[in-house]
Order: C-alpha cells, then structure tokens, then sequence
C-alpha cells in the first residue's frame, strides 16, 4: 500500500526501498511552501483565489491516487512526454492544448504549475472514468523499478549510464528516424526527435519513450521550501551525468527549453 513517498533507491548493483515515515522531508503530498502558501503564485499561474482549495486538491488527488492504485494494482503512465500544439517560448510557456502523441518536440518551456495544470485537462471527456495528472516522484521510482524487474534495463543502465536508451549529447544508441528507419548513432536532434514510431526503437522501454534524457521531467514532489523535482535527464546532458534516475530541483516558477512533464493516468 502506497503511503507518503515510498519510492525506491537505485544503485548500481541493487534497488532498496526508501524509509517511510510521517516527518519523510520529500514524502507526497507536500508542499513547496514559500510558493504554494503565496496566493500571487496561485493566481498567477493556476487561477486559484483561496489558498485552502488548493491545498485541499493536492490532499484529495494523493488520496484518489493511492485508492486508485491499491485497488486496480496499477496505474498509466504516459507513453509520451505531455506536449502542445503550439510552438513555446521562454514568454510562452503554458500548453493550450495538451496531448500525449509522438513526433511533437513542443514539449519544453514548463513552469511546475503549468505543468500540474495542463496533465489535469488530459483526461478530456473521460474525466468521468478516469484521472489524469503529473507524475509523482514515487511512481516515477516505481516506473524505474518495473523496467528492472522486467528485466529491460540494468540498474546500470537506469543508475549509472543511459547513454543506451537515452536522448543525449554522447548518445551511443543506434536510433531510427521516421518511417524509412534510417540509422543514427550519436547525438539525436535535439528536440525534434520526440517518440520514434518502432516499438524496437532504443529510447522506448516497455514501450514508453524518453523515460532517459530528452527533458527533464517536472512531477509532483517537492524538494524543499524553494523547489519542486525533476527526473529523467536532458538531451544536452552527458548520460552518465544525468542518468534516468537522476532527481533535479528547481524552483516551481521557473521554464527553460529542458523543462517538460509527463503525466499519470488512474481509474476512478
């Protein structure tokens, strides 16, 4: 039964299971608070006007989350990193309209609260049925487990270098481009390369793209007062710097090209 954080450390040799108490500093839900108790923040980027609603939807959703998984024995996790239809900037970083699909490298240039806004609209017309929203850092870490335990990836591999299945600067896979498959070992480009269509490709493991390098992945922990979490690496990133597990801090205001999300889907 998932409560708090209960994620998993990943070596290189073995995975072990985080302690779990109620003071965890990283556990779910929690607050970044000189953020998430400013009601400027909230309105700025959420359009929330009374502070207690928003702490009292990211309580509920933990809660619907950890209902949801103990019951169904699993969730969904986007195959895709969540992209846009509309080209983004450093002026522009908030998604209209937010899809989980292949070959769309508008996925960059996300606040954490853009991001925790736009994983909500995902579910559409079957909100009734289903939930969706930004990854948590513990399923994350339960992502990364499965790949090992389906023996996908090594922990080497996830730990230590994912220069293998990953989108980096010394990528040393040999990936496929479009539907001729042309061949390509190095550096993959950049972030017009964004989920190759052949279930063999490198960079997809059990059949999720980008999980290593590409962008870095806001979910939804927080690392401290200041700064939420992001994993997963960056395609400018050398792999054995910014292997798949690695954790990321930043602050929750903050967009940069290498800023994306990915989102989470449970049954209600």
């Amino acid at each position: 039964i998932m409560q708090f954080r209960q994620g998993y450390e990943l070596s290189n040799t073995s995975i072990t299971k985080e302690t779990n108490t109620e003071n965890n500093y990283y556990r779910e839900p929690r607050l970044a608070e000189q953020y998430d108790r400013t009601k400027y923040y909230l309105q700025k980027y959420l359009n929330i006007y009374k502070r207690e609603k928003y702490l009292n939807n990211i309580q509920e959703e933990y809660n619907r989350m950890v209902k949801s998984i103990n019951k169904y024995k699993g969730f969904y996790i986007g195959r895709y990193e969540t992209s846009d239809d509309y080209t983004h900037s450093s002026s522009i970083n908030y998604f209209n309209n937010p899809m989980v699909v292949r070959y769309n490298s508008n996925i960059g240039y996300l606040t954490w609260y853009d991001s925790y806004k736009a994983q909500e609209k995902l579910a559409g017309k079957a909100g009734k049925y289903v939930e969706t929203g930004m990854l948590y850092d513990s399923l994350w870490d339960y992502t990364l487990k499965w790949l090992n335990d389906t023996d996908t990836r090594s922990y080497e591999e996830i730990r230590v270098d994912s220069g293998t299945w990953g989108n980096y600067f010394n990528n040393t896979a040999t990936v496929t481009s479009g539907d001729t498959k042309p061949a390509k070992t190095g550096a993959i480009e950049t972030l017009t390369y964004k989920g190759e269509i052949y279930r063999d490709s490198p960079t997809a493991s059990n059949n999720i793209f980008d999980l290593a390098g590409n962008v870095n992945e806001w979910n939804r922990s927080r690392h401290s007062a200041f700064s939420r979490r992001l994993r997963g690496g960056y395609n400018n990133g050398f792999s054995t710097e910014v292997p798949a597990y690695i954790v990321f801090q930043f602050l929750p205001t903050h967009s940069t090209e290498n800023y994306g999300t990915r989102s989470e889907l449970f049954i209600k």
